[in-house]
């Protein structure tokens, strides 16, 4: 793209909004100088972040003036893959669109169409909305390896999912699989945890590697990759064993913890030491350091949420939190209250999916909770695509996701895709999965338009401040579909009046907001003294009855990986890179210089044993497939661990943007998911590593 093809919309000046390159929902600065935008920089008022804006926020620029982003709509013209493609205009591609999904809903129902989307740019609930209004169960997401099985598991636990108080300055914040300074959940940043540590609160870090976080930890808990619901259990174990739990609380507010006693007796931390790698000793001071605090919080990151024990982890840390006391205090695991506007739970218009179709989400047999939550499961989507099990998916409308390279088993996803009768994709780039589909729709960045922001925290108004070509909002696009098919009613006639209706119940506009800019949610604590938890009981329960009705274990458990020895002798887990944000921003110049290869770290005498040198070109392997990464040596995890940089491709190789070289999920698969949820399982893998012959 050259620069006359950048619209600046706004006047010259500074100008407040929300960055969304990544989930942190940071306070923004953007500076307008001569009808360009010249800069964007992190906003000192903002509460949130406090004028911090990491490297991928200030490479917003370059997303927006980059030369490589889509710009008017394509119609595939060769082979699938192949990037051959050429311009149309909008009412075209979005009749096309409209007509593919009309003829599969009218042969074959509309759950033959499945709505897939990436990490959620605040357009997630508009894309519940077009599939629940459309008829289709089929949202297919990164839920079941993201946020959703914390999220599920608070609901079926406490009626409800927690996050941390920052600003309430816990005594202790145990860090689960989260890298927090680096890597950002929704408006809940590192510099939040940064503030309470320089404010005197303690860190309890479970990691494999040792981060930088970990070196300013009061205890390091090196779990091996796979073993966090052990770990929990036996931490859960030694509170109970020393009888430092809130006793008010146990008695007064749960179900089952006479139970949740004798459960895990059988996970004493010197019983579980073969599983999580870490001494029994260390177990038992950490967990007594996190029991003892006045008030202490859990930071629960997707490193624990990528294995098959993802949901009872999740379950195990909620109960870990009850017992000690922790749950909406201040200080501590505090009960997110929606802020009142048509938003995260009201916006998707569940209640328009009809009864009949909910049974046919995909998955909805085995994975019941990841279904509770609206979510069709990858593997049985993929299963439908090839084998039309137990139904046909003829169709798919994909929207910011690069599926080759982000789920497991990339190999079948590859597969699935090129079987399809119809896929559209809207993205900013040519990812190679935008090349394999038949109409490709060009979208706008967080730059590029106008949108509200909904964080624990707050609500905000991130402005729109360009036009690139002719990419539209995927909120305009999904509109633009549903009136195509007689939907419209459900929708609105602009996204500005839909800006308006959102806030209607809190008696602002857009505009209000926009001029506000934040408004601040207020915390209230201890909700449950007065209201009791929202769970059939009133109560926190530990043991949930609802799961064992399901078919489910109503305490949580740790199941070990099936593990494939034939595979290797390491254990092959990932890491999120502060650069890229899953598989976005490798095409960004400044961001790829930081980090220019895929990277696997292993261990110094591993490295001895495979005659591996420290920055040589290196060779992965597991389930018969093998992929390619530059190697680092370091002494920061153990000996049999291997850590690799996930989702990797290379824009600049064209469409095809060579995703099998060193894209790790093509080593990874999905049968062995847990089944609450079913999670991939990318944690705790046996994989083999060697040197490239003749690199």
């Amino acid at each position: 793209m050259t620069d006359p093809e950048v619209t600046t919309l706004v006047e010259d000046g500074v100008h407040r909004t929300v960055c969304r390159m990544c989930h942190g929902g940071c306070g923004a600065l953007v500076d307008v100088r001569g009808g360009r935008l010249t800069r964007v920089e992190g906003d000192p008022d903002n509460p949130n972040n406090r004028g911090f804006l990491c490297a991928k926020g200030r490479a917003s620029l370059d997303q927006l003036y980059g030369t490589d982003r889509l710009t008017r709509p394509l119609l595939r013209t060769g082979p699938r893959g192949s990037g051959s493609f050429r311009p149309i205009g909008w009412e075209e591609a979005l009749d096309r669109v409209a007509d593919a999904l009309d003829r599969t809903r009218t042969r074959h129902g509309p759950e033959s169409l499945v709505v897939a989307q990436g990490t959620d740019r605040n357009y997630q609930e508009w894309l519940f909305r077009f599939a629940n209004s459309y008829g289709t169960p089929n949202v297919l997401g990164p839920a079941h390896v993201c946020f959703y099985p914390r999220v599920m598991a608070g609901i079926l636990t406490m009626g409800a999912f927690t996050f941390c108080d920052y600003e309430g300055s816990p005594d202790v914040v145990l860090l689960w699989g989260c890298n927090k300074s680096m890597t950002h959940g929704d408006g809940v940043i590192g510099t939040r945890l940064l503030d309470a540590v320089r404010r005197g609160t303690r860190m309890i870090v479970v990691d494999p590697r040792r981060t930088a976080l970990a070196n300013r930890a009061q205890h390091h808990l090196p779990v091996r990759p796979g073993g966090d619901a052990a770990l929990a259990l036996a931490m859960i174990h030694t509170v109970i064993e020393a009888d430092a739990y809130d006793h008010d609380f146990v008695r007064d507010h749960t179900v089952g913890f006479e139970d949740l006693a004798d459960h895990v007796a059988a996970y004493a931390p010197e019983k579980t030491e073969h599983l999580t790698g870490v001494r029994a000793a260390d177990v038992r001071e950490a967990a007594l350091a996190y029991a003892s605090a006045p008030a202490a919080a859990i930071e629960l990151g997707t490193g624990a949420q990528q294995n098959r024990n993802s949901f009872h982890v999740s379950r195990a840390l909620a109960i870990l939190s009850a017992i000690c006391g922790n749950i909406d205090r201040r200080g501590g695991d505090v009960i997110f209250e929606p802020p009142g506007i048509i938003g995260r739970r009201t916006l998707p218009l569940t209640e328009a999916l009809p009864t009949e179709q909910h049974p046919k989400r995909l998955g909805a047999d085995r994975h019941r909770i990841l279904s509770m939550a609206g979510w069709a499961h990858p593997r049985a989507v993929w299963d439908a695509i090839l084998d039309h099990r137990p139904y046909p998916v003829t169709t798919m409308l994909v929207h910011g996701s690069n599926l080759l390279v982000n789920y497991a088993d990339s190999d079948r996803v590859h597969a699935a895709l090129d079987s399809l009768g119809f896929l559209a994709v809207a993205d900013l780039y040519l990812t190679p999965t935008a090349a394999m589909a038949d109409i490709v729709l060009p979208v706008g960045g967080w730059l590029e338009r106008d949108q509200i922001v909904e964080h624990a925290h707050y609500v905000a108004a991130r402005r729109r401040f360009a036009q690139v070509g002719e990419c539209r909002s995927d909120e305009e696009i999904l509109s633009g579909l549903a009136t195509r098919l007689g939907l419209g009613d459900t929708f609105w006639d602009t996204t500005a009046d839909s800006l308006d209706a959102r806030l209607a119940p809190i008696g602002m506009d857009f505009k209000a907001l926009t001029d506000q800019h934040y408004r601040a949610t207020p915390l209230t604590y201890e909700k449950y003294r007065t209201q009791g938890f929202a769970t059939r009981s009133g109560r926190f329960n530990i043991r949930c009855d609802a799961l064992r009705a399901f078919g489910y274990a109503p305490l949580p458990v740790h199941r070990p990986v099936a593990e494939r020895p034939e595979d290797g002798p390491y254990l092959l887990t990932s890491a999120h890179s502060p650069f890229f944000f899953n598989s976005e921003f490798r095409n960004l110049g400044p961001l790829r210089a930081k980090e220019p290869d895929p990277v696997v770290e292993l261990h110094p005498e591993a490295a001895a044993r495979e005659g591996v040198q420290d920055g040589a070109w290196v060779l992965v392997s597991a389930r018969g497939r093998t992929v390619r990464m530059r190697a680092r040596v370091t002494d920061t995890i153990a000996p049999d661990v291997v850590v690799a940089a996930a989702t990797w491709w290379y824009p600049e190789r064209g469409a095809d943007g060579g995703w099998r070289e060193s894209n790790l999920n093509r080593l990874t698969g999905d049968d062995d998911e847990n089944e609450e949820m079913g999670s991939s399982n990318f944690r705790g893998i046996r994989c083999a590593v060697r040197p490239e012959p003749d690199a």
